[in-house]
């Protein structure tokens, strides 16, 4: 566990320090809350205004911990109003990887394909070849993904879409390629450039702290976005205004 602090000095000037990389022997909120209460106490810390974490049940936990502990001693600023904040990066991970769950499909098959030709040194040099004849570039390009992670998505989609003619090439002239039903089609690497269009529109708007309705508004004058993705940003619409009522940073 990484312990974080951030601090405004008698200049008021924002500073952000790590205090501590920490092993922690299991993810009980009490374990996890004794740990950062250590920490603290070891850089002589003895009031808090906030603690920012994802929304596990057991940070739900780590912090109920910290409040009995800080309250007692006058500890908490504000009487402990703003203690608990809830990462707003990690829901926005939530919110987008539930909303685009239907669209596995179409993601996985091209996810193989990068990991087949990634998986080893010979299929990459053979890709690199075919890509280097169509006077295309792989640099940069062919990257995994973390699944539980959008913007990972995001770019391993992106790229891979710039190389679909050499996937295609791929495939047909590599008799170990993929199994037929494993294979990207091609609505899958059209789902798979609206998907992107997509996420970078959500990426530029959220990650800049864009009003949601501007975001919305844009989806829906996309041309080039069909129903089915105006639906899901419509969930993920509905799906912040639940969680709204939460604290996020």
């Amino acid at each position: 566990m990484v312990i974080t602090a951030h601090f405004i000095d008698d200049d008021w000037n924002l500073h952000k320090r790590i205090l501590n990389f920490c092993q922690v022997a299991n993810h009980k909120g009490d374990t996890i809350g004794r740990a950062i209460e250590k920490c603290l106490e070891g850089w002589g810390i003895d009031r808090l205004f906030t603690v920012t974490v994802d929304n596990a049940s057991s940070n739900d936990v780590a912090i109920a911990y910290l409040v009995k502990k800080f309250k007692g001693r006058n500890g908490l600023v504000l009487d402990g109003e703003f203690i608990h904040i809830r990462c707003c990066a990690h829901i926005l991970n939530l919110i987008v990887s539930d909303a685009l769950k239907d669209l596995h499909v179409s993601i996985i098959r091209i996810r193989n394909a990068v990991k087949y030709v990634r998986s080893s040194p010979a299929r990459l040099q053979i890709f690199k070849d075919f890509a280097k004849e169509d006077k295309m570039s792989t640099k940069n390009y062919l990257t995994m993904d973390v699944p539980t992670r959008w913007n990972s998505t995001f770019t391993m989609l992106d790229g891979a879409i710039k190389c679909q003619k050499t996937f295609e090439r791929l495939e047909e002239h590599d008799p170990s390629y993929l199994p037929k039903d494993d294979i990207p089609t091609t609505e899958d690497w059209d789902n798979a450039k609206v998907f992107v269009k997509f996420l970078k529109t959500f990426s530029e708007n959220w990650i800049q702290s864009k009003p949601l309705d501007d975001m919305t508004e844009e989806i829906d004058g996309a041309e080039e976005i069909d129903e089915e993705f105006i639906n899901i940003g419509k969930e993920m619409e509905v799906a912040f205004e639940n969680l709204n009522n939460d604290s996020m940073v």
